[in-house]
């Protein structure tokens, strides 16, 4: 079996060395509401873009030189993205996580900052508002339950609602969460006038479901709670900030790319990519040039092999996906071809508990694998331009020396003796993980 050591480099994407799932992000010029812009990009790619990092933000911005703003997939959901603290789902029974008690008019987000949720006493009979998180508040924790019951501590001091999570978490279980009016008239009760956090809380959403928190706003954003959709300004290095979803903007949108290598050896490596739909075509770049893929019929994978390459040496490719003559931000995958195999190796000496070996340096990047009776060692290679010299001393080899003796001095010829078998195998040698190469498989020989 052939063995190979493969780089990966990554642009924008998940890291997998058997299969890497990359977004290549797309700007289309066509101003529009964010909704519809959704739509194109679901139905002609994967989705709006998700950025989940700071190299995400420097794909997006190498997409264009257009200097406005546009529609990325992050969006205000007020009703649908509520979460609770405690996120053990055998406390919740059926539909007991969407148990609500808002005040009229909440939640309404007031300038565009309120994640976080107040349970309101006194004249507002227990009912709920939304409120920024920095904000503090007297606080419930859920501690657990008593003779079946459930057990709720109100604490007296003032907190955000962040810390007031770490309080809980630390002396109880959590935020109290709610999950009837049953239990919401027990934290009533035990509030009395006051205004305290509950457990429930919410982080804007992305459009393809993504739970990334990762946040690039600019100053002072978001601002408003009216504005629920969310541009990046490519004039302020791609800072966000919300703005009215029935604005019309240019928009950024994302496909995801398979993106693998299937094999190599000294003068070729092999690559394979999927398929995105009909309307999807592709570019290879490979060393300055470009080759040009239409989106194949059916729904199989494209595979592509490049030739005439250099043995033991590390090529990177790109593939961009293009749609309506729009070029993605692209993805890069660099691999090294297999090393040649080294040549003169050799059975230098030997004696009753050791052989001597000896084989060719390639050259100062290719190390080598001695294998031996199913153990490996590593050797780098050498300075200079000598040969390596390696012994092999083991109790192992006593056990045939005299059936070694006898074939020596029966024949002349080198004798092929399973105890002399050895794997030597170079592999590329770089800083990142070793793995092995092709093997070369020599009988070592002894007169």
């Amino acid at each position: 079996m052939d063995y190979w050591l493969i780089f990966f480099v990554f642009t924008g994407g998940l890291l997998d060395v058997a299969s890497a799932q990359i977004r290549q992000y797309y700007f289309l010029n066509i101003p529009v509401e964010w909704t519809t812009a959704q739509t194109i990009c679901r139905t002609n790619s994967t989705d709006l873009a998700t950025i989940e990092n700071t190299a995400d933000i420097s794909a997006v911005l190498s997409t264009t030189t257009y200097a406005g703003k546009a529609w990325i997939g992050l969006y205000d959901d007020l009703l649908n993205s509520w979460r609770w603290s405690l996120n053990d789902s055998s406390f919740y029974g059926e539909r007991e996580t969407e148990f609500r008690n808002w005040q009229s008019g909440q939640p309404n987000n007031l300038n565009g900052q309120q994640y976080c949720v107040e349970l309101v006493g006194g004249s507002h009979n227990g009912t709920w508002g939304d409120i920024e998180c920095t904000a503090t508040r007297h606080f419930v924790c859920y501690n657990g339950t008593v003779n079946g019951n459930v057990s709720y501590v109100k604490i007296n001091n003032f907190l955000t609602w962040t810390e007031a999570q770490r309080y809980c978490r630390e002396h109880h279980v959590d935020l109290a969460s709610i999950r009837n009016q049953t239990e919401n008239d027990i934290i009533t009760n035990l509030t009395g006038s006051d205004f305290v956090w509950i457990g429930l809380h919410r982080e804007k959403v992305w459009s393809d479901g993504s739970t990334s928190l990762f946040r690039h706003w600019a100053t002072g954003q978001p601002n408003s709670g009216q504005e629920r959709c969310v541009t990046t300004a490519f004039s302020d290095s791609g800072r966000w900030s919300d703005d009215n979803c029935t604005n019309s903007f240019p928009f950024i949108c994302y496909l995801t790319i398979s993106f693998r290598l299937t094999g190599q050896n000294e003068t070729s490596i092999s690559l394979q990519w999927n398929k995105v739909n009909n309307y999807v075509n592709f570019i290879l770049q490979f060393n300055g040039t470009e080759t040009n893929f239409t989106a194949p019929a059916g729904d199989g994978p494209i595979n592509h092999t490049v030739s005439s390459l250099t043995a033991g040496t590390r090529y990177t490719f790109t593939v961009f996906s293009v749609f309506e003559n729009v070029r993605s931000s692209g993805v890069s995958i660099t691999a090294v071809t297999a090393p040649t195999n080294t040549v003169s190796f050799r059975a230098t000496g030997q004696n009753e508990t050791s052989i001597r070996l000896q084989w060719n340096k390639v050259n100062n990047n290719v190390s080598f694998i001695l294998q031996f009776n199913g153990t490996e060692t590593y050797i780098t290679a050498p300075a200079g331009d000598g040969p390596i010299n390696h012994t092999v001393s083991s109790s192992r080899l006593e056990l045939d020396t005299h059936s070694l003796s006898s074939l020596c001095l029966r024949t002349s010829e080198a004798v092929e003796s399973p105890l002399l078998q050895s794997l030597l195998q170079s592999t590329y040698s770089t800083s990142a993980q070793q793995d092995k190469m092709r093997p070369v498989s020599i009988c070592s020989g002894i007169k």
